[in-house]
């Protein structure tokens, strides 16, 4: 057999290694300090973003970080949600 073989994950861009793609299903979301804290679903950073909660940190990868002037209660409800769900 001539050439070389080439791993049928990643094969002419048919599919997407399953670490790559989880990647770009979430938002990373820092603290008011600006130290990372657990990420977030894409739907969830809209929300918060729409409610004036976050702030837009980098476009790529998407980062928000939390609003000092928010009280922790109410984004505390939001991820306590998202452990629910």
């Amino acid at each position: 057999m001539t050439g070389s073989t080439i791993d049928t994950e990643t094969a002419a861009g048919n599919r997407r290694l399953a670490s790559l793609a989880h990647d770009k299903r979430t938002v990373r979301v820092q603290d008011v300090n600006g130290q990372p804290i657990n990420p977030c679903h894409p739907a969830r950073a809209r929300q918060l973003k729409r409610k004036h909660r976050v702030s837009l940190v980098c476009r790529h990868p998407f980062t928000i970080r939390l609003d000092p002037e928010c009280p922790a209660e109410d984004l505390l409800q939001f991820f306590e949600e998202d452990i629910f769900l």
